[in-house]
Order: structure tokens, then C-alpha cells, then sequence
């Protein structure tokens, strides 16, 4: 085994790879995207009015599931709180509304952070529940969304002030001030999450809000430098059509750890009809060929309303996600991230009928192995660092330790977090996340 320098050969093959026009668009890497420590992320929409108050009450059914039989096990184990606007203006997406300026980014974390709801009510609960259900086989992991600078609704950047960062006045008409106004946010997250104390879960990343990078794509680089700089983990969910030309570029263009994409098949189309079948497997095979993980989506209210005494169709949808999931390789290998609309499982739970009690039960099921596997993937894992500190080769494949990441020469992730995977014969990088790194040879 060579321990030699990663970042430099890693930097100059995606020198190599740039040069070459739509590289990052070309490749096919035939590797579900997972991540390293969070298994199953539930979207948690918080802040405005028309959401929960997300209380420790309204995040049992997403903590915890009781089953039909009336037993209980942990749910999710990753949490994502976002959102995208409160009265009239935007915190991503623009939707028409004013640009949000400083005041309205520190009042949504005022709300992420408000005492006995959302990350508060989430680490106070959990911490109930270890009473009865004992220690959950992950830790829970918690990723926040970032604010994006928004364009006015006439489509400009505004020259008015956002607000004040720094020891300057910053305005959206210039690039330059976008950046600071989105590093000023991450170091105001870090510095309230550091004062709040939490005992049960942690700060994983922080998630884009934009799904589509039309607006902000110049600056997304920059942005993600800055996050890895603070020792985190960036995300994103793009929509799957009509945006390859941001999505294909997730990692190498614009340096995201984690991508999930959205199928959308859960909602009507622009003709008020269903999507086809054929739509999920399209996305999911996408998926696989550019490394990325699956959202699987569903929602209780409004037009797309899967309710099963609402809507048998969208509701056998929810199956359909979980048939294709499962056929597909999704549940054994992917990271997958799970849209419930504003409160779709607080609805399921309260739901009386079966059909819904089963499709939930179903999902925890799937979520339950999933966590278990890579629970005891880790501990593997955590075996094989005694007898070497991130990974080793088997017939076919290569076993890494846990925090641990495998590339190829030509500096494309390949392989992220413990587990066995296999490979083609070859040379291939293993990393951790404290700058060291190995080559390993695949005979």
C-alpha cells in the first residue's frame, strides 16, 4: 500500500476532465449515490404558517412507528428542515415573491431554533423515546437548508441592501456580496447550533434550497468550498426533468457531497393527468448512472392528495415508488430521501384506514432493514479499521472503514461510506475525511 497525496491527483484529473466540453455530463458511474452516515432523510418543511408547529407530538410518526399490531421502532434516522418562503417573500426559487433579506434569513432560523419545536422538539423527543425503544441502531443526523439569494419578481438583482455582513453593506446585484450574505448565514447556523446544545442529534450539512441552479449555479462552487471548510456535508434535490443540464453536474461541476433526485411521478402533470410508469424507472436508472440517491414522494393535501380514501391512483403511487425501490437496487444500495408534502405522515398516522396503515407500514419495514444493514455495516467497518485505518481488498471488491471514500484515477467518487463493494480490476484511491489517503490495487 502507497500513501501519497490525493487532492493533487485528484485536482489534476478533473483539470483533465474539465477540458473536455460536458465531461461531468458524460459519465457514467453505474453506482447508486448514498451517504456516509445518514441512511433515510425525512424533508421537514418549517416556518411559515401554513406548516405544523412541528412539536414533539407532530414529529412522533416521523421519529418513531407504530405499526398495526400497535409496535413501535425507530423511523428516520436523517432529518432535513427547510423551506421556501413565508408571506411575501422568498427564501429560494423566487415563486414570485420578494427577495428575502437579512432579517427574514435570521427569522427562519429563529424558527429552526424557536424552544420546544422543530431541532429543539427533535432532540427532546428522541431523547424520550431511548426510554422505551433503547439506543436507535443510527444516530440521528439533522441537515438545514441555506438560504438562496433570490431575484426581484421583474427577474434583476436588486441594488437595495440585503443587510449588513462583515462590516458591509451587501447588495444582490453583485456576486461577490451573494457569497458573503450565504456565508454569513452558514456561520450564524453553526454559531446557534454550537449555543443549543443538542444531546441526540447532530449537524450533518446544510441542503440548497434551489432546485434548479438557473439563479445562483455561478456561485454554488464557492458556496460548497465553504461548507466542506466548516467540516459539513452539502446537499441537494433537483428535479429529474427538463434539468439535466444542472443536475448532470451535481459533484464535479458544482461540488455537492449528496444528491437526490426527484422523480415527481407522485403528482399530476401539467395536462392534469398522471405521470407514466415509465417516469420513475427512467429517473431511478439516471440516478444510477450519475451516482445519485432517490427521493421517494408523496403528499396528503392539495391536487396531489394521496390519501387512499382520496385518491386510490396517487396512492398506489406511494407502492409504486417502493415496487420499483426495492426491484431496482434503490433500498439496497441508494441513500433516499422521503417528501411527504407539509405533513403527510402526521395525516397517514391519523388515517382509520387500513390501506394507508399498510402502505406506512411497508415503507418502515424497508426503512427498518435499510438501517439495519447499515448499521451493522459500520460495525463491520469499525472490524476491519483494527487491522488497517480506512480499507482492503477482497476478490472483486474493496471493503472500506467507515468515513471513508473511494475514487478512481481520473478523481470521480466511486464508493462512499463502510461496506463491501465491487469493483472492476484496477488502481483506485481510498480517503478519509482527516487528509489521509491509500492506493489500493483490484487484481
Amino acid at each position: 500500500m502507497i500513501l501519497f497525496d490525493l487532492k493533487k491527483i485528484i485536482s489534476a484529473a478533473l483539470v483533465t476532465l474539465t477540458a473536455a466540453s460536458g465531461a461531468y455530463a458524460d459519465e457514467n458511474v453505474n453506482q447508486f449515490g448514498s451517504d456516509p452516515k445518514i441512511s433515510d432523510l425525512a424533508l421537514i418543511y418549517a416556518g411559515n404558517a401554513n406548516r405544523p408547529a412541528w412539536t414533539k407530538e407532530d414529529l412522533t410518526p416521523y421519529v418513531t412507528h407504530t405499526y398495526a399490531d400497535g409496535t413501535e421502532d425507530w423511523f428516520f434516522d436523517g432529518f432535513l428542515f427547510l423551506e421556501f418562503y413565508n408571506d411575501d417573500v422568498s427564501f429560494g426559487n423566487g415563486n414570485g415573491k420578494n427577495p428575502a433579506l437579512q432579517a427574514d434569513w435570521q427569522w427562519l432560523l429563529d424558527q429552526f431554533f424557536a424552544k420546544d419545536h422543530k431541532l429543539d422538539a427533535l432532540d427532546r423527543l428522541i431523547e424520550e423515546k431511548k426510554t422505551t425503544l433503547g439506543e436507535p441502531p443510527l444516530r440521528h443526523r439533522v441537515v438545514i437548508s441555506c438560504c438562496a439569494p433570490t431575484k426581484q419578481a421583474n427577474g434583476n438583482w436588486s441594488r437595495s441592501v440585503w443587510g449588513n455582513a462583515y462590516g458591509k453593506d451587501l447588495r444582490f446585484i453583485s456576486q461577490n456580496d451573494r457569497v458573503s450574505a450565504v456565508k454569513w448565514y452558514i456561520d450564524e447556523l453553526l454559531s446557534r447550533w454550537e449555543a443549543a446544545g443538542f444531546k441526540n442529534i447532530d449537524l450533518e450539512g446544510v441542503y440548497w434550497i434551489e432546485e434548479g441552479l438557473y439563479t445562483n449555479g455561478e456561485i454554488m462552487a464557492e458556496i460548497n468550498d465553504y461548507i466542506h471548510s466548516k467540516d459539513l456535508r452539502s446537499y441537494w434535490i433537483p428535479y429529474y426533468r427538463n434539468n439535466i443540464q444542472y443536475w448532470s453536474g451535481w459533484k464535479d461541476k458544482y461540488g455537492f457531497d449528496m444528491c437526490y433526485i426527484q422523480p415527481n411521478y407522485a403528482f399530476y402533470n401539467n395536462d392534469g393527468n398522471t405521470w407514466p410508469y415509465s417516469l420513475l424507472t427512467e429517473t431511478v436508472d439516471a440516478a444510477k448512472s450519475y451516482g445519485m440517491g432517490l427521493e421517494l414522494e408523496f403528499e396528503t393535501q392539495g391536487k396531489s392528495n394521496a390519501l387512499h380514501s382520496v385518491n386510490p391512483t396517487l396512492h398506489q403511487h406511494i407502492n409504486d415508488y417502493m415496487d420499483v425501490f426495492d426491484e431496482k437496487g434503490v433500498f439496497d444500495n441508494a441513500g433516499v430521501a422521503y417528501y411527504t408534502g407539509t405533513q403527510g405522515l402526521i395525516h397517514m398516522d391519523k388515517s382509520t384506514d387500513p390501506v394507508d396503515k399498510a402502505t406506512i407500514d411497508r415503507m418502515a419495514r424497508f426503512v427498518a432493514a435499510r438501517q439495519k444493514a447499515k448499521s451493522e455495516s459500520a460495525s463491520a467497518g469499525d472490524a476491519i479499521s483494527d487491522l488497517t485505518p480506512m480499507a482492503v481488498t477482497g476478490d472483486g471488491c474493496i471493503t472500506l472503514a467507515p468515513d471513508t471514500c473511494c475514487h478512481d484515477l481520473a478523481g470521480r467518487l466511486l464508493y462512499t461510506g463502510a461496506g463491501s463493494y465491487g469493483c472492476e480490476a484496477g488502481i483506485y484511491i481510498v480517503s478519509d475525511n482527516l487528509g489521509h489517503s491509500m492506493k489500493l490495487i483490484v487484481k
